[in-house]
């Protein structure tokens, strides 16, 4: 925390002096103009008109790491705000490793090779952030992630293999929005410029990493129950057909609610959803009881399965724990 005494001059002329390290990074000189904004709670932002920042930069050494590690570090620069990510000593890991990591850049939206050689790859964010819509990704995201999710639960009761491998792929473009949003957030929180453009105020820009997270989140379990079931799980008999069904109707139910009440903010929605949860929480019981003398490899995936509906069903009811009241602030 910075702190500065207000100094008078004059005939009542307040004022306070910029920090000499912020001047110093930002290159600020006299006669430089600096734009001021007054937030809804009374605090003024101070901005450069014309920001000077130097190249943002990240270089990922490939040398002694795992692929692991290497793909952690990209990812980390890329949700950073890196502008630039050069992947380096490429020759100190296996073939197919290199393709592993190509294929990873490529999944990172905003992202373009400029330079490739034997040893190193550098990549470049070509797009500007201003101009995309937060809200609109969310929406893609959470329009994936609810096809994914209730196409999972109906291949478990169609046995549709075709379903299976549609959900599977689809996770990879809900994490690539994922990362996308992660890294607006990002951006927005530590620039007021693009916070104004995306029309978020600071807390929202929480709010809507949170709500990436959770969305992010459901996908990942439908492609656990889509996994379960490409590795093979017994037909279900006519009661449990008929009890997942149920589940699958009452979650199409549930995600409207939820992102209808975080888009607009609706707290009156939050007993509608809970409602709608405790049903789905009763057949998860039910089903429960009624696997119990099933072979214990069956009862392992579908255990897993329920496990998974249970996460979701939770992950949407926090949804709507985002949703704020409009509070009326008086003077």
């Amino acid at each position: 925390m910075i702190y500065r005494k207000v100094q008078e001059v004059g005939k009542g002329t307040l004022l306070i002096s910029l920090p000499k390290d912020w001047v110093k990074k930002y290159n600020v000189k006299r006669g430089d103009i600096l734009e001021l904004e007054v937030d809804q709670l009374g605090n003024i932002i101070l901005c450069l008109t014309k920001k000077k920042f130097s190249q943002n930069l990240s270089i990922v050494d490939c040398k002694q790491k795992s692929l692991r590690l290497i793909l952690d570090e990209v990812a980390g620069a890329y949700l950073l705000g890196c502008d630039r990510i050069t992947v380096s000593n490429l020759l100190q890991v296996k073939s197919s490793e290199r393709e592993n990591i190509r294929s990873f850049l490529s999944k990172l939206a905003g992202l373009e090779v400029i330079e490739e050689d034997r040893d190193s790859i550098t990549v470049e964010f070509v797009t500007d952030i201003t101009l995309l819509n937060p809200n609109k990704i969310l929406g893609r995201m959470s329009l994936l992630t609810k096809t994914m999710f209730l196409d999972s639960l109906n291949s478990l009761i169609k046995r549709d293999v075709d379903t299976i491998e549609n959900v599977i792929k689809l996770d990879d473009e809900v994490d690539r929005l994922y990362f996308l949003m992660v890294r607006l957030m990002r951006s927005a929180i530590q620039s007021p410029e693009i916070m104004r453009k995306f029309n978020l105020s600071a807390i929202e820009c929480l709010d809507h990493r949170l709500y990436a997270s959770l969305i992010e989140s459901i996908g990942d379990y439908a492609y656990i129950i889509a996994a379960n079931i490409k590795n093979g799980i017994h037909p279900l008999n006519d009661e449990l057909v008929d009890e997942f069904i149920e589940i699958r109707n009452f979650f199409e139910n549930m995600f409207d609610i939820a992102y209808k009440a975080y888009m607009a903010k609706d707290v009156t929605l939050k007993e509608s959803i809970l409602t709608v949860s405790d049903n789905v929480e009763k057949k998860v019981d039910s089903i429960r009881t009624l696997v119990i003398n099933k072979p214990i490899n069956e009862i392992s995936k579908i255990f897993s399965i329920l496990s998974a509906i249970n996460f979701v069903r939770k992950a949407l009811v926090d949804v709507t724990d985002l949703t704020t009241p409009s509070i009326k602030i008086i003077a």
